[in-house]
């Protein structure tokens, strides 16, 4: 199932990172950027402090907040079109392959403007608008990649996300369709909800009898997968587990009648996939906005007063408004799609 990729990419990505940063041809906004890690119980809402945390481990939920400001030299494209968009031609010093994919229907580049090291998309050749779910080509390309990284790269500290903003409500940025990767934060420090969820589980494939795996004290919908050895997989099962997780979401977003939009987040490791339906990628009217990353616990701020808004509006909160409630997913008798 897996795409061919060489064993030094890891290595080369590394390399072609660095050069790409020591010549200007990416503007790194992570340099003065201020990190926290914070420890929420799921079911309150509430930071706990250390000597609570092994109390409510199985309840716990981790909050990564990134405060930056964006580089003075930082000229991120505007919102692109069919025509016009920053993936048409992009620099040959951020391209790490030109074509990639079973049929070469990919390209893999930097992206331009990273707040995580080595911060990287594989972005499809062709124009494909961003509002489409992800094909079987397409997650045998995430996971391909994945499964490299995994197998090259040293996991004492940090793993790899993929991730995918689908729709307009899902803080995608440009509508020309890609994947995203990235690093997560310090492993001992910081594990995505998702991943404790899955941990619970063997892997199994959602069905009308198993329903999808979720944590059940957060208030917002979500569904989570945990995937099989790659041994134990092939390129269609990858995609029904794909379809299964969607298949709920756009339940959710049919049952709250939605009608002006189809918007979703899709996370993604070796280990589970989970797909959260979304109703907004602003929170209450404000500039501040919430992509994959926030429902992987990592909510990036560009401005301090967004930092002080989710700790006094609290990051669980936030998400649920920005999601659907959990309770809509829960009494979904019948699916929809």
């Amino acid at each position: 199932m897996l795409l061919d990729i060489p064993d030094d990419f890891s290595e080369k990505l590394t390399e072609k990172y660095e050069y790409a940063l020591k010549n200007d041809f990416l503007v790194f906004n992570g340099i003065d950027a201020v990190v926290e890690i914070d420890h929420y119980s799921a079911n309150s809402g509430q930071i706990q402090d250390d000597e609570k945390l092994k109390e409510i481990e199985e309840d716990l939920i981790d909050i990564e907040y990134t405060t930056f400001n964006p580089r003075k030299e930082t000229v991120e494209p505007a919102h692109g079109t069919v025509d016009k968009n920053p993936f048409n031609k992009p620099e040959p010093e951020l391209t790490i392959f030109e074509e990639f994919g079973g049929e070469n229907e990919f390209k893999v580049v930097f992206n331009k403007f990273p707040l995580v090291p080595r911060h990287f998309m594989m972005v499809t050749n062709e124009f494909k608008p961003q509002s489409t779910p992800l094909s079987t080509n397409e997650l045998v390309g995430v996971y391909s990649i994945l499964s490299k990284l995994k197998s090259t790269t040293s996991e004492e500290t940090h793993s790899w996300l993929a991730f995918y903003n689908c729709g307009p409500q899902s803080g995608a940025s440009q509508p020309h369709k890609h994947v995203q990767f990235m690093t997560l934060p310090d492993k001992t420090k910081f594990t995505p909800f998702a991943e404790n969820v899955a941990k619970k589980s063997g892997p199994f494939m959602p069905n009308d009898k198993e329903e999808p795996l979720q944590n059940e004290s957060l208030p917002f919908a979500h569904f989570v997968a945990k995937l099989p050895d790659l041994k134990e997989m092939e390129a269609d099962d990858l995609s029904m587990y794909f379809v299964s997780l969607l298949q709920r979401a756009l339940t959710v977003i049919k049952e709250n009648e939605v009608v002006d939009h189809i918007s979703y987040n899709v996370l993604m490791t070796t280990e589970y996939m989970m797909v959260v339906p979304r109703s907004h990628s602003k929170y209450n009217g404000s500039k501040f906005g919430v992509n994959s990353c926030g429902y992987a616990g990592l909510i990036l701020c560009r401005e301090k007063e967004y930092l002080t808004l989710c700790k006094e509006v609290g990051p669980i909160t936030i998400l649920k408004e920005l999601g659907f409630p959990k309770q809509a997913a829960d009494h979904s008798e019948e699916f929809k799609y």
